[in-house]
């Protein structure tokens, strides 16, 4: 198990567990129970890097224990 710090570039961090062979629409899911959100809505990306893909695990993007990711929402514009 890792512990992936999601920012939402707002000010507020949240620290989500999961397992580094999570794909990334499992771990949306738990970020969006996390923050109050539809996972839908949910971007998630390296700083400067393009949002990850769904069908992609989060090892697959070298996610490991500690690692801060980027939270932006899409709303739909």
């Amino acid at each position: 198990m890792i512990i992936v710090t999601v920012n939402d570039r707002l000010g507020t961090k949240a620290q989500i567990p999961a397992f580094a062979s999570d794909k990334i629409k499992d771990f949306k899911v738990m970020v969006a129970m996390k923050v109050g959100r539809e996972p839908h809505e949910i971007l998630l990306k390296r700083q400067g890097e393009r949002p990850f893909k769904d069908q992609l695990s989060l090892a697959d993007y070298g996610i490991s224990n500690g690692v801060q990711i980027d939270l932006e929402v899409d709303t739909g514009d």
